[in-house]
């Protein structure tokens, strides 16, 4: 297990395995990091809310960018993924999955257990309609960056962390 010094890892979080965890990255109590077969390879900025699971069953590594967010309950066990993207409630990136950059996997959707999504495609609905964002994804970036802050203020007031090496 790798920590960077600005990155905020809750005690009774679950890590196990070849995990590096970058800058300014957040994972909350109760999240699970499993590296079972091969590394995760997790970038700076992310937040990894409370019951996510990030896992890695391939030999090659699994890596996730700078700037997501892996919602409660959100699941990920593709290969990976680019950065500023959000995976909601109960989302799902499946099997040997990659998502790209800006994208948005809606809450209780899943990705095709092996497709590569597009930057800047979300993905709704019961139905897993998919759009292709216009935007670039601006707000994502300002709500992201508060939301770091906030959380790097708050959560070691109410929470045990797990100390950089």
């Amino acid at each position: 297990l790798q920590i960077a010094p600005r990155a905020l890892v809750c005690k009774n979080a679950i890590i196990e395995g070849d995990v590096q965890i970058g800058n300014d990255t957040v994972v909350h109590v109760g999240a699970s990091i499993l590296a079972r077969e091969g590394p995760i390879i997790i970038g700076t900025g992310n937040i990894i809310s409370e019951r996510a699971v990030i896992v890695n069953n391939h030999s090659t590594p699994l890596t996730i960018g700078d700037d997501n967010l892996i919602e409660t309950d959100a699941r990920i066990e593709g290969r990976g993924m680019g950065h500023r993207n959000t995976v909601q409630i109960r989302g799902v990136v499946a099997g040997t999955s990659t998502l790209g950059n800006d994208c948005v996997v809606g809450t209780t959707c899943t990705t095709n257990t092996s497709e590569n999504v597009p930057d800047g495609t979300i993905l709704f609905g019961s139905s897993l309609s998919r759009r292709k964002r216009a935007d670039g994804n601006p707000e994502h970036r300002f709500t992201h960056k508060k939301h770091l802050e906030y959380i790097h203020e708050m959560l070691p007031r109410y929470n045990h962390i797990i100390e950089a090496e």
